[in-house]
């Protein structure tokens, strides 16, 4: 097992005076993050963690929020970031299904931990860890003098056998968000193989622009800090607008920018960049959802001297397995890419076999990257992963094809999930959430291009009783799940179309909320 912690040690060991991360005006070495999570690892086991146990992280995107990480993996545990902005409900839901477990929070968060802690069932926290201040609790609490108190020497402390590293929750179709698995092998092979393609080296400065519970943001953090890098987090403040976060790479000089195409749409959009604008920056690479070519085609002019790489895959995995560098402003929808080495990514028939060169199928991926499947959900696994010729694959419920020339192009969704912003969303989960909202009677939910070209969440509704208002209905939801799900539009109607077979005529609600943005 190549364990993420031990990379980053490994290169702190080398480097231990160079900055390893960059938050504004803070600089954290490498030595200095080595240390203090050697303390956070050394606490969490003379708390009683064991090889494999599970700790919740509520800590915005920080230097902190890194260390606090790196410290459960020294500890052989596994992390579980948690979404700050997530509504109590959800992460009671998260803390629920990895119980027993530890809670670490910081000190802005402990409110919101102690939130947590009264919804939850008495043994599922076994601990409550505030780092940085302290705080009173119904469990065992760890606090700034226990870190203080704690060894900053390596405890050398074995994983658990699974290899996991990381639990990483998505949207469930049945409302109940399903975590991921992650392994040390599964993310050091994608963070090795963009190491060599990529060519890092330690005078790179690589953005973290991505969330710290979305998968994107493992390659961000451990390859720029086990190969001496420095990794500049973005502040929350640089992501509010195009002219915020272009400003952000100028003023941070980054040489690596790696996002969603929505917010490379929106800076196109914008005309946010100069001509030869960040001279640092040498690569960009998105990846969760379609980048539209236009949008593209505005970044390749305004900055001929960037490479410009697209990335394909999924959580289930590991962070990506197809990419593809475009050399030549696009003119023509962009294809998802060949597969990375060590992956293998194919197109199927519902027999699950191989389809010829040029046919639709859904898209399945095995290899390295391929995840254990779902925690604590041997159903869900069941459906989604599958065995042939002695190898696991993951059913990835995209359509795609691939041509003669090798590339894999995508045709769509085979069932009701889809990627806006970069997030996952399965829309039966937002259907789940109205559904739950007394007021509404009945509910669909679709998606359908914006002005900008870019899907955005659709939800028409039929109230149960008079009065009820969009605000009203949006806070109802908005109590319910992350705000990334929330409907940016919304249609009542006094019925929902249905089609010949009576059900829910969804191709008629698109059509109707596409004339309405018109």
């Amino acid at each position: 097992m190549t364990r993420l912690d031990a990379l980053v040690g490994a290169q702190a060991a080398r480097t231990p005076d160079a900055v390893a991360i960059v938050h504004g005006d803070r600089r954290l070495t490498y030595g200095r993050l080595d240390e203090t999570a050697s303390r956070v690892a050394n606490a969490l086991l003379a708390a009683g963690l064991r090889p494999g146990g599970r700790v919740c992280v509520l800590v915005p995107k920080s230097p902190e929020m890194v260390v606090y990480l790196l410290g459960v993996l020294r500890a052989g545990g596994v992390c579980v970031p948690l979404d700050v902005a997530s509504p109590v409900s959800r992460l009671v839901s998260v803390v629920g299904q990895v119980g027993p477990c530890v809670l670490l929070a910081d000190t802005a968060r402990a409110p919101l931990a102690a939130d947590v802690l009264a919804a939850v069932p008495a043994d599922v926290v076994t601990a409550l860890f505030v780092p940085d201040g302290t705080a009173t609790a119904q469990v065992p609490v760890l606090d700034e003098t226990t870190l203080a108190e704690a060894s900053t020497k390596d405890p050398q402390a074995p994983a658990g056998e699974s290899g996991v590293a990381y639990l990483l929750f998505t949207s469930g179709s049945t409302g109940e968000p399903k975590g991921v698995q992650l392994t040390h092998d599964g993310i050091a092979h994608f963070v090795g193989w963009a190491h060599d393609h990529f060519g890092f080296t330690a005078e790179d400065r690589i953005s973290c622009h991505l969330q710290m519970h979305f998968d994107g943001s493992l390659w961000d953090v451990y390859g720029a800090l086990s190969c001496g890098a420095e990794l500049h987090l973005v502040p929350p403040s640089a992501s509010l607008t195009p002219t915020a976060l272009v400003e952000f790479l100028r003023s941070s000089r980054v040489t690596q920018l790696a996002t969603v195409p929505s917010v490379l749409s929106a800076i196109a959009r914008y005309d946010v960049l100069a001509e030869d604008d960040l001279p640092d920056l040498r690569r960009l690479v998105w990846g969760g959802e379609v980048f539209l070519p236009d949008d593209l085609a505005y970044w390749m002019k305004r900055l001929p001297h960037v490479s410009f790489t697209g990335v394909y895959g999924t959580t289930e995995a590991t962070i990506a397995s197809c990419f593809h560098t475009v050399t030549e402003p696009p003119h023509e929808p962009l294809p998802m890419g060949v597969a990375i080495p060590g992956e293998d990514v194919s197109v199927v028939g519902e027999d699950l076999a191989p389809l010829p060169i040029g046919e639709i199928g859904e898209v399945v991926i095995g290899g390295v990257g391929v995840t254990p499947g779902y925690w604590r959900s041997p159903e869900r696994t069941a459906k989604a992963f599958f065995e042939r010729d002695g190898r696991r694959y993951y059913r990835t419920g995209d359509l795609g094809r691939i041509g003669p020339d090798g590339l894999l192009r995508f045709h769509g969704r085979a069932d009701r999930q889809v990627k806006i912003s970069g997030y996952r969303i399965e829309l039966d989960d937002l259907l789940t959430a109205l559904h739950a909202v007394p007021e509404v009677a009945m509910a669909a939910v679709v998606t359908t291009p914006g002005r900008s070209g870019a899907l955005e969440i659709c939800a028409a509704y039929v109230p149960a009783e008079e009065g009820l208002t969009v605000p009203v209905l949006r806070e109802a939801v908005a109590r319910r799940l992350p705000a990334y799900m929330v409907p940016r539009r919304w249609l009542e109607l006094k019925a929902l179309p249905v089609n010949a077979n009576g059900k829910t005529d969804l191709m008629e609600l698109q059509r109707r909320f596409a004339e309405d943005e018109g």
